[in-house]
């Protein structure tokens, strides 16, 4: 009999994936048959709920959305024994924490153990500052008891948060609820460009994972809470699903960027209009404008998710990976506004002609970007006292880049 791995989803086993040769396959249980009608969207919008098996041509995207990019990926193969190509083996040994709620495992281990911070092992300061010198040949903090998967490029680690305060590692599948990015050569100040950006967003009145910044062996690093964690006073968690805008539509994490075919603005807000709570538009809305206003051009597919609550609903996900690509002198954009494809070239009309595309009325976009941007100043302020060490070279970035944005309005 083939090899097959369990997806487990709030506590019950929902789906079977197995491969035929490397083709990764997935199969509804009969219990998430007999309990969600067909056409659920319970694991993705791309993987509804059905009596069909669903072939690699869906099944790949999804999982490889599940896993670490580039170099991080080619690591993380090495130190599990795995290719690197091997979709279908590097979430056998990567699965038992991933994004959102799924757990994915071999078919013949026990049912996943209740959440909970407290089965994490406990670290040393001086222990994080290994994980943290390591993790170029260890990205996530991934080794011996420490199997999880987490998306992206960017090198960083997973920790969990615990109840005393201290952190420790995510062994033995125990979920992790925070993730640390260091900053990297290539991308000076990147710490405080995120945390102020990011602050910037939540004093504008957007929903945003929230941040932190701390200083590990003397290298600075930007703390994120997950946004996909719910942990309680005795540290019990819980998880909610998610899923990126790639994996939504089917699509492989290589094809994020609208220029290499990935998801585009008009689609992803065609999808929250069909599927998701009715304020999602205007949230998304939100979302393009605070980017347009800190020069953040690379918004891509993957730095949008639909959240999935245990009752079914469907809501855009807090923003998350907000940072200032003007600041670098990068200018093109991940998803073409209004098919304008430099940051620099934003104007109010245009986020409002994108708008109008997807289907809100031109004088209520108009009054949600005007109300919005009116607001930037107080919120740059703000963010500004709030990030230590912020150059002012940053601030003036997004500063210029807001006038540019109100004067063309």
């Amino acid at each position: 009999m083939a090899e097959e791995l369990a997806v487990w989803l709030y506590g019950e086993r929902v789906a079977v994936i197995d491969r035929d040769r490397d083709r990764p396959r997935l199969a509804y249980t009969e219990e998430a048959l007999r309990k969600y009608p067909l056409g659920t969207p319970l694991l993705s919008l791309s993987l509804p709920v059905s009596s069909r098996r669903y072939t690699q041509g869906v099944v790949r995207p999804f999982l490889d959305g599940l896993l670490p990019e580039g170099e991080s990926r080619k690591s993380i193969a090495r130190e599990v024994h795995v290719p690197e190509r091997d979709t279908y083996g590097l979430i056998r040994a990567l699965g038992r924490d991933c994004a959102g709620a799924v757990v994915i495992q071999p078919m013949e281990d026990s049912a996943p153990p209740a959440p909970t911070t407290t089965s994490a092992e406990p670290l040393s300061p001086d222990e994080i500052d290994v994980l943290v010198r390591d993790l170029k040949s260890a990205p996530l903090g991934v080794g011996g008891r420490v199997r999880i998967s987490l998306a992206g490029v960017q090198a960083k680690l997973v920790l969990t948060h615990m109840p005393d305060g201290s952190w420790g590692r995510p062994v033995d599948g125990t979920p992790s609820t925070h993730i640390l990015k260091p900053e990297v050569a290539a991308l000076p100040d990147a710490v405080e460009n995120e945390a102020f950006c990011m602050r910037v967003a939540k004093h504008l009145g957007l929903d945003v994972a929230s941040v932190g910044t701390t200083k590990i062996g003397g290298r600075k690093l930007i703390v994120v809470e997950r946004f996909d964690r719910v942990v309680a006073a005795d540290g019990t968690i819980g998880r909610i699903h998610q899923e990126d805008f790639c994996q939504a539509t089917g699509m492989a994490p290589e094809t994020k960027y609208e220029e290499d075919g990935g998801p585009s603005l008009l689609r992803i807000a065609g999808i929250l209009r069909d599927v998701a709570a009715p304020d999602s538009l205007e949230r998304l809305l939100k979302a393009v404008t605070v980017n347009a206003l800190i020069g953040n051009g690379d918004a891509h597919a993957k730095n949008f998710s639909l959240l999935h609550t245990e009752d079914g609903a469907l809501t855009l996900s807090p923003l998350y990976d907000l940072m200032c690509t003007l600041y670098y002198d990068d200018v093109r954009l991940a998803m073409y506004i209004d098919n304008t494809q430099r940051t620099t070239r934003l104007t109010i009309e245009r986020i409002v002609n994108e708008a109008v595309r997807w289907g809100i009325s031109r004088n209520r976009a108009q009054e949600v970007v005007v109300d919005l941007l009116a607001k930037a100043p107080d919120a740059l302020a703000k963010a500004r006292k709030e990030t230590t060490g912020v150059p002012a070279k940053l601030v003036s970035t997004v500063e210029v880049q807001l006038k540019q944005l109100r004067s063309a309005g």
